[in-house]
């Protein structure tokens, strides 16, 4: 199908005739979208949901790239793809500011003071203690990365994993 040139508008023919293309793609490929999306929004059924929404969009968008054929599916899935690194490319800002949030509950008012934080790092194994120091440090997510040698994404797992288990060794020191 060919992209509409910029000064030339679609006629209804031509937008139903994109419209029902656009479905049809969607609806044959619907589970390899939600296996994708799902597979990035570690478990978070609304985050998933906005990935839909957005890789549809994305797709909608780029619907002139599209070559009916055989290698459909792999357009598809690349797209996805591509929608959803911009995406999470884009919400690295608010997933610092989540990050340091959780620090921030974990430090003030889950933890009754720096005796009862001291009591829950016990708790922790070293690598865990040290990711939870560094955070409570500010140390930004990238800085922690290059310092455990590990993927940016990988210190978002591990800060949710520390802090979960925190969270937890804190209820059962509290139910002492």
């Amino acid at each position: 199908m060919k992209k509409a040139p910029e000064n030339k508008k679609l006629s209804p023919e031509e937008l139903l005739q994109m419209q029902r293309l656009y479905e049809d793609v969607v609806r044959r490929h619907a589970r390899l979208i939600r296996y994708v999306c799902a597979g990035r929004s570690g478990g978070d059924e609304e985050l998933c949901k906005d990935l839909i929404q957005e890789v549809s969009v994305g797709l909608w968008l780029h619907l002139d790239s599209y070559r009916s054929g055989r290698l459909e599916g792999a357009w598809v899935y690349w797209r996805a793809r591509k929608v959803l690194n911009d995406f999470f490319r884009h919400r690295l800002p608010e997933h610092e500011r989540l990050s340091r949030e959780i620090a921030d509950t974990v430090a003030e008012e889950t933890c009754e003071g720096r005796e009862q934080l001291e009591d829950i790092m016990a708790h922790l194994a070293p690598d865990e203690r040290r990711l939870l120091e560094l955070r409570l440090e500010e140390t930004g997510v990238e800085e922690m990365a290059a310092r455990l040698q590990c993927s940016t994404s990988a210190v978002y797992k591990r800060l949710r994993h520390v802090m979960e288990k925190a969270h937890e060794i804190n209820e059962k020191l509290n139910k002492r």
